[in-house]
């Protein structure tokens, strides 16, 4: 059968599954790659926006932000050499032991490590003291203003039947270059 033979009926019929068939290849080919298209733009744009925001709100505080950081970055850059560094370092961590009570028996400077933007410093002590005493001290090297960390920790009785513990700790301190 040739397309010019088709009755009326059946040329309808034929015009009308080639509408269809048209229709759907647009509905598959064209609208719904464009429409998933159109929302993942839009879902790009607004997590951009959310960072926009952000950006925005942070470049208004920036002076109060800059005033922060030069504060903090000035009572944590080196003001001298290594050795100066570590003995300054070591000093802070005898006074928090003065302010708390505890007794140091040993300290040890430990080698620093040098990253791209600063210098970490370690030191390994032997402590004792009562478990308040050296709770506060724990304490005391979190908050410390100078980043202290607590990076190794150990408690072991002192002798069976006193409160009173030995402690063997390793404490670092960040100083930016």
């Amino acid at each position: 059968m040739s397309l010019l033979n088709l009755s009326s009926r059946e040329s309808r019929l034929f015009y009308l599954t080639l509408a269809v068939i048209i229709a759907w290849s647009t509905e598959v080919f064209v609208i719904k790659p464009v429409s998933i298209k159109w929302k993942r733009l839009d879902d790009e744009i607004a997590a951009d926006s959310i960072k926009l925001e952000k950006s925005e709100h942070l470049i208004r505080r920036r002076g109060p932000i800059t005033t922060d950081y030069d504060k903090a970055a000035g009572s944590l850059k080196m003001a001298g050499s290594v050795e100066e560094e570590m003995a300054k370092f070591l000093t802070d961590i005898e006074s928090l032991a003065n302010t708390t009570g505890v007794h140091i028996n040993e300290i040890k400077p430990l080698p620093t490590k040098k990253f791209s933007l600063y210098r970490k410093f370690y030191a390994d002590l032997e402590l004792e003291g009562d478990m308040g005493q050296i709770s506060d001290f724990m304490r005391k090297v979190q908050i410390s203003p100078r980043l202290l960390a607590i990076d190794k920790l150990s408690l072991n009785p002192k002798q069976a039947g006193t409160n009173l513990l030995r402690c063997g700790i390793v404490i670092s301190k960040i100083a930016i270059l």
